[in-house]
């Protein structure tokens, strides 16, 4: 219960993800351990911490808030950094298809990618028990060239993710197979396993995958009048069937993965499965600096 007379203590955290970006998802991660340790004493002291996160999703958003760098946390809207560094983030600059640039921490005459827990407790505490109580985002904000970057190309992908993943899907139709995917047993079929392996990847990345053979699925060669027709015509050794959006595009063998690509009109990164990048210490500029320049920070943050 809320004592009587008890002062807020206002932490918001502004961040641009915390799906694939190891500089917020550590910084978040450092965020929640140092509250939990301070709440206790601030608490004996007449403070409540009342934690604000907010994902800068847009452009929009990031102008609301005043959005200057990635991540960003402020108590009582004083951001807890005096001035803004950032180098090169492989986590955001993946994200959205381009170099983008998110903040680092100075402190004690090191460079960290990830927010030490040290310089935030000492922020949160100077911050609350400091006289100055001055409107520290009393200016005239503009966004910085880095986050317009940023979001010119988020909403590029976005919109070119939207376009494929309404556009095509992709219906194989086999012969009969002792399983769905004719992988059990020995000797397996080096043919089934790429095919296996595309569609499964397919799938991870949004794309429509139906699979039907003869013996699991007898029902959906009679259900399909097309398929129905040309196995009538042909037989079984048209076996396999490629449709695309229901129609016959390829008989008698499996897609080769560049027709696949041709044949849905999406990137060959498709075909392979979503993976989480390399993070922001990925590229060999970063591993000197930062947080990868030293044993002490490999039990969190980006390394």
């Amino acid at each position: 219960m809320k004592a009587s007379g008890q002062n807020k203590v206002i932490i918001d955290y502004l961040y641009l993800d915390l799906n694939k970006c190891d500089r917020c998802i550590g910084t978040d991660e450092v965020l929640e351990e140092v509250i939990k340790t301070l709440t206790p004493a601030l608490k004996l002291a007449g403070y409540e911490i009342v934690l604000n996160k907010t994902e800068m999703a847009t452009a929009e958003i990031a102008a609301q808030y005043m959005f200057e760098s990635s991540p960003t946390i402020r108590v009582n809207g004083k951001d807890i950094c005096l001035s803004i560094d950032e180098n090169r983030c492989g986590c955001c600059s993946d994200i959205v298809g381009c170099d983008i640039d998110c903040r680092v921490f100075e402190y004690n005459g090191k460079i960290y990618e990830v927010l030490p827990k040290e310089m935030l407790a000492d922020a949160i505490l100077q911050t609350v028990f400091s006289k100055d109580k001055t409107n520290h985002n009393n200016y005239e904000y503009i966004m910085p060239k880095n986050l317009i970057e940023f979001y010119k190309n988020k909403k590029f992908k976005e919109n070119i993710n939207m376009e494929n993943t309404k556009m095509k899907t992709i219906s194989i139709f086999e012969p009969a197979m002792c399983c769905e995917t004719g992988l059990c047993g020995v000797g397996v079929n080096p043919e089934l396993m790429r095919i296996s392996t595309v569609l499964d990847n397919l799938k991870k990345n949004g794309i429509a995958v139906t699979r039907y053979n003869l013996s699991n699925a007898p029902q959906q060669f009679l259900k399909n009048q097309e398929i129905n027709k040309i196995l009538n015509e042909k037989g079984p050794k048209v076996l396999p069937i490629t449709m695309i959006d229901g129609k016959i595009e390829i008989t008698g063998r499996y897609p080769t993965n560049g027709e696949i690509v041709m044949l849905l009109n999406i990137s060959p990164d498709f075909l392979n499965a979503t993976q989480k990048s390399g993070g922001c210490c990925s590229d060999n500029e970063n591993k000197s600096s930062g947080c990868c320049n030293g044993n002490e920070n490999k039990s969190g943050g980006c390394c």
